[in-house]
């Protein structure tokens, strides 16, 4: 298994199910990030890392249109405890 730490920029990602647990210090994860992470698990395309942050956290980013055809963005960090994501493909070199 691919741990969050081997990621690198421009590896693909997919987010496979929307978690309730995660290692925050409130032991759950904001409703909105459940819900960001619920619409990424439909829509069954990966996610691109676009950034490693100076921890060595891996970041990705998605959108979503709005019914008001404006964009929501947001930007999501890829942690092992969040065990709702796997590495579809590898960033050739």
């Amino acid at each position: 298994m691919t741990k969050a730490a081997d990621l690198k920029v421009g590896d693909l990602v997919r987010i496979t199910k929307p978690v309730t647990l995660s290692g925050s210090v409130s032991g759950q994860v904001p409703r909105e990030t459940r819900r960001v992470w619920k619409k990424l698990a439909q829509r069954r395309w990966p996610v691109r890392i676009y950034e490693i942050d100076e921890y060595g956290t891996p970041w990705y980013r998605c959108r979503f249109r709005r019914n008001s055809g404006g964009w929501e963005h947001h930007w999501l960090a890829v942690m092992d405890a969040d065990a709702n994501w796997r590495l579809v493909r590898r960033k050739l070199n």
